[in-house]
């Protein structure tokens, strides 16, 4: 994997793209872009991430992303690159692409089931943009709501991730947003050990989730993400896109 920044290259696309590789633009601390790159990994495909600036994007971006979405993925083809937007569509061609490591069940209900959940997740996405935005002061309420859901469902899965016994689509698609969740560590650790202990089943898999090798490859501290966060005007920039 390669890295491109953007400051680097001024206002000039990228070079051409191998046709054995991906490449993915992302904007730091983006966890729909972080969702991508966990997928990538664990599909062990070939890639490369070009980093852009949310308040600078280039016009040969703006060109090929008329509706400025991010992340993107671009994908050689022998008629030429193409692009794919929505981070939960660059996901599902990412497992049917690579046959390797397949994280989306094999089941159709299951699967369907899996995507009702990630749907079901947005709620927690909400709750926690709320929270992040007010300085922490509101907003919780709907995380606490959406986290009995996913503990009430590892303990009728009765498996350590909810794919099973290894970590797969689902937990891949929602661990970007509960990795920055442990932010809240900072804001007050008695606090978030007490919400913890609400939540066994999914306090384990979070332990383990940690644990991950892919996880492991793109994870960022507690302290990183809540000095990024406090910062109101990079957050509505980074995270939005």
């Amino acid at each position: 994997m390669s890295y491109y920044q953007q400051r680097n290259v001024g206002p000039l696309p990228p070079p051409a793209l191998a046709s054995d590789k991906l490449r993915l633009y992302h904007v730091d601390m983006n966890p729909y872009g972080h969702r991508v790159l966990l997928i990538l990994e664990a599909k062990k495909a070939k890639y490369e991430v070009y980093k852009l600036d949310p308040l600078s994007l280039p016009e040969w971006f703006r060109t090929k992303n008329p509706r400025l979405k991010i992340p993107v993925l671009e994908i050689p083809t022998e008629y030429g690159d193409k692009y794919l937007f929505e981070s939960v569509v660059i996901c599902d061609y990412l497992d049917e692409k690579y046959t390797r490591n397949q994280l989306h069940s094999r089941d159709p209900y299951v699967k369907a089931q899996d995507r009702l959940l990630i749907e079901r997740f947005n709620e927690l996405i909400k709750g926690s943009l709320e929270c992040f935005d007010t300085n922490f002061a509101f907003g919780s309420e709907q995380i606490i709501q959406t986290l009995d859901i996913f503990e009430k469902e590892l303990a009728l899965r009765e498996t350590n991730y909810f794919s099973g016994n290894r970590p797969g689509m689902l937990d891949y698609m929602i661990w970007p947003w509960v990795e920055r969740l442990y932010l809240l560590r900072c804001v007050n650790q008695r606090k978030f050990d007490e919400k913890r202990g609400l939540f066994p089943n999914f306090a384990d898999w979070g332990d383990q989730m940690q644990l991950d090798d892919v996880v492991k490859k793109h994870a960022i501290s507690p302290q990183e993400y809540f000095d990024y966060y406090k910062n109101a005007r990079t957050h509505s920039m980074g995270y939005y896109l």
